[in-house]
């Protein structure tokens, strides 16, 4: 037992273990990730805001000084004083000049020394006075600078002046020349930008020590950093500078190839300076580390209190199942096998206890049906049973009656007849859904069915029954080649009435030795009633019949007469009652005839006797053949004959009307009803003969007469308009107009003045 118990115990307690333990580990994995990413994302961006802030306000220090320079290099004092030796004949000049490079020094810019430098007259103006350029330790540099080209740029300065391990020796010089926009230039102003005042406007970089700040000029050398001994330094051959080179973007951020660090950049399109953070990444995920070893200590926590539930809970589960487990192991029934699954005994337990619910659930459906078709259910169990939803409530319901047409040709025999009847059963059950039916059984040589519909219009339930008796022959046809004939009751709406309905499907089901093999037959079609004749006798066919002979559809009519050939040749009435739907056939075909004007003789010959001909015939076919020769080929013939005279004649009669009646609310349907004939039929012939349609025709007959009353009256338009019709003048004249190019005053006025010239010129002769 402990290892039977031990199978479903284990897998339930490692479910809810599982169940509890995935999204614990998952949450708590995400969480630290996610607080790790949203740490470097905010690094990163305080790192690109950082940049971003360095830049504005080494450009605007920048443009300060370009702003000052610029003020300087175009004004007249300097650029006289590039004609000048400055000796003791211009100290005027050069004391303004100094004044001037004195100025430009002020607080705010940071200069630590300004140079104003004439090649022409050899001389240097910085704070320290005037000397011989030549005899200067800068000339060299100055004569690099003009060497480059360039009209304004800015460079690293090298100060002479001091060692190089101090780092006063590196500065940012910002040269213009004299002209400004000379490539060969008289001289130079060169403005000072020590590193050091650079460096305070560099701020303090996150990530600690690791964590350093700089900005390099376009041949990637520093020029201001956070770390004043990194001035002067080219980093053009470290990793990352050659990731910023590819990239050739203004701005970005990447990590290093080993990730340790992340760098941060953008390129001013001011000067091309590069302003680079550098974050060591490490410094700023202790704080995720952190994160991350309390949430593996929340997590284990939560796994032992996960543990602990989880057996408890098991345990508490596993009770009922062990109890219906060993219920289940004393049952008699079980087969034997050496699968210890507690649940495995538990289905096969529940599948032998359903097979036999089942069963005798079956039996005792069978037995119902059976008491019910004979008449002994009384109305109180059957209420019981639809009360307690054994039976379903239908709206309407019919009993089909299943027979075996014949053994004859296969290869059964008549002590074959009850399984063929037991397999034509199980068919029946197969295809009629349960819901709409009760157990199918077998009654003698008969499989009877008792069938149920929601719908509430009789015919949706009968064409539904139809296909399912359609499908049960042809199932019996594929599987056991056999024909079988089916009856069908008439609707009844209390089951207490299915003995009545059983005898009613019988009854129809004896129509097929008539009828024919493998029919399927509906007791009200057999029989109907007396008092509806047009049940018998198909007119609506009919009438189809007679519209398409009209319509000259010789294949149409054909068609329609092979359809009401199957209708009556399928009714249950007797070979009299046949005969005399033919005669009607016969009789409304010569009423078509009369109808176009005409009498039987003019379709077929005195000599012939076509009543005695066609009570004749013997066969559905011999009948068919028989009126398309006869009556219906010669009838086409006939009409389209005598179709143009008839033709004529209506289009005559639509003229004289619309001739006279043209000031009254004529319309095609007025005109249709007095002839009587259909508006679209008339409205077909008029256009045909007139080449006009009703309503255009009436409209130009009445606009002539309107041209008539215009020339031969004093009516005004107005009254005009209101006879020919017309609800507003305003429409009379537009459609005037549209035809006539003029409106109906100039055309009067026209007229009358036509009318005076001939008149004139009668009286002139």
């Amino acid at each position: 037992m402990k290892n039977r118990r031990f199978n479903y115990f284990k897998r339930l307690f490692l479910f809810c273990i599982l169940i509890g333990l995935i999204p614990v580990i998952t949450l708590g994995y995400f969480s630290y990730a996610k607080s790790s990413q949203l740490l470097l994302d905010k690094a990163h961006r305080s790192d690109m805001e950082m940049v971003e802030q360095t830049q504005l306000r080494f450009e605007q220090k920048l443009k300060m000084v370009d702003n000052a320079q610029a003020q300087i290099t175009n004004s007249p004092l300097v650029i006289d004083a590039m004609e000048q030796e400055l000796d003791s004949e211009d100290y005027l000049a050069y004391e303004k000049l100094m004044q001037t490079l004195y100025r430009l020094q002020l607080y705010e810019f940071g200069l630590s020394d300004v140079y104003l430098v004439n090649f022409n007259k050899n001389w240097i103006l910085s704070s320290a006075g005037k000397e011989s350029l030549q005899a200067s330790e800068l000339s060299p540099t100055f004569t690099g600078y003009v060497n480059k080209g360039k009209l304004f740029f800015w460079t690293v300065f090298e100060s002479p002046f001091f060692e190089k391990s101090n780092p006063r020796v590196w500065n940012t010089a910002i040269v213009k020349t004299i002209p400004i926009n000379s490539f060969s230039p008289l001289g130079l102003l060169v403005a000072v930008l020590p590193s050091h005042e650079l460096n305070k406007m560099i701020p303090k970089v996150s990530g600690g020590d690791s964590g350093d700040m700089y900005v390099l000029d376009e041949h990637y050398r520093i020029l201001a950093a956070s770390k004043p001994d990194m001035i002067g330094m080219e980093l053009s051959d470290e990793t990352y500078m050659q990731t910023i080179k590819q990239a050739n973007r203004e701005a970005d951020q990447f990590e290093t190839a080993n990730h340790t660090y992340g760098i941060t950049y953008r390129q001013s399109n001011y000067n091309g300076w590069i302003y680079v953070v550098k974050t060591n990444i490490n410094e700023i995920t202790k704080e995720s580390k952190a994160i991350g070893w309390v949430t593996i200590f929340i997590c284990l926590v939560v796994c032992i209190l996960i543990f602990i539930v989880s057996l408890e809970g098991t345990r508490r589960l596993y009770g009922p199942v062990r109890k219906l487990y060993d219920l289940v192991l004393k049952s008699p029934d079980m087969p034997r096998s050496k699968r210890n699954d507690e649940f495995y005994w538990i289905e096969k337990n529940m599948h032998v206890l359903m097979g036999k619910e089942s069963h005798m659930r079956h039996q005792l459906g069978d037995f119902f049906v059976h008491k019910l078709l004979q008449g002994a259910v009384n109305a109180k169990e059957i209420a019981d049973r639809i009360e307690t939803h054994e039976l379903e409530c239908w709206k309407q319901m019919r009993v089909i009656c299943v027979r075996i047409d014949t053994l004859e040709g296969s290869n059964y025999t008549d002590r074959d007849r009850d399984l063929l009847l037991f397999a034509i059963l199980n068919m029946a059950g197969e295809i009629i859904p349960r819901p709409f039916r009760l157990n199918p059984v077998v009654i003698n040589d008969l499989q009877v069915t008792l069938l149920g519909s929601h719908a509430e219009h009789p015919e949706a339930s009968k064409a539904e029954l139809y296909e399912w008796a359609a499908a049960i022959q042809n199932s019996v046809e594929q599987y056991l080649h056999l024909n079988v004939s089916m009856g069908i009751s008439c609707l009844f709406m209390e089951l207490n009435e299915a003995p009545n309905a059983l005898k009613e499907a019988k009854e129809a089901l004896s129509y097929s030795v008539r009828l024919g093999q493998q029919s399927i037959l509906f007791l009200e079609d057999m029989q109907p009633e007396v008092a509806e004749p047009s049940v018998t006798y198909p007119q609506q066919v009919v009438n189809e019949l007679m519209d398409r002979i009209k319509q000259l559809d010789e294949a149409g009519s054909y068609q329609l007469l092979d359809e009401f050939m199957v209708i009556i040749t399928r009714k249950a009435i007797s070979q009299q009652e046949f005969q005399l739907v033919l005669l009607r056939l016969l009789v409304d075909m010569t009423r078509l005839v009369q109808e176009m004007g005409g009498t039987l003789y003019h379709i077929v010959p005195q000599e012939k006797e076509v009543v005695n001909e066609i009570l004749a015939l013997k066969s559905t076919k011999e009948i068919v053949g028989w009126m398309r020769l006869t009556m219906i080929r010669p009838l086409i013939d006939y009409i389209e004959k005598s179709r143009e005279t008839l033709y004529t004649r209506i289009s005559d009669q639509m003229l004289a009307i619309i001739d006279q009646e043209y000031d009254s609310p004529l319309s095609l349907e007025s005109c249709a009803a007095r002839l009587n004939y259909h508006p679209e039929y008339i409205s077909r012939v008029f256009r045909k003969e007139t080449g006009f349609v009703f309503s255009d025709y009436l409209s130009r007959h009445r606009l002539q007469m309107a041209k008539k009353f215009l020339v031969e009256t004093s009516m005004s338009i107005t009254e005009i308009s209101e006879k020919m019709r017309y609800n507003n003048p305003q429409n009379f004249i537009r459609y005037f107009r549209k035809l006539e190019g003029i409106t109906p005053k100039q055309y009067r006025e026209l007229s009358l003045t036509k009318k005076n010239q001939s008149t004139n010129q009668a009286n002139g002769q």
